[in-house]
């Protein structure tokens, strides 16, 4: 049995082509480097550095006042 994460060809996210993949850091998700860095950038705006939320199987929604589920 093939595994998805190696097979597929579009991210999970915005379905663009996979040239490269990694993992969500939220879900497991299958996503591309454009979308890591906007989870990066969201998680360097998390208390902790999101360290707290690393597989929660959502994504954070931050507004000004914090974070909102």
């Amino acid at each position: 049995m093939e595994d998805k994460f190696f097979t597929q060809s579009q991210c999970d996210r915005c379905g663009n082509n996979l040239y490269a993949r990694i993992m969500s850091f939220f879900t497991t998700e299958t996503i591309c480097l454009d979308c890591s860095l906007k989870e990066d950038e969201l998680k360097q705006n998390l208390p902790d550095g999101g360290k707290s939320y690393e597989g929660c199987g959502y994504i954070p929604n931050i507004n000004e006042k914090g974070i909102r589920q």
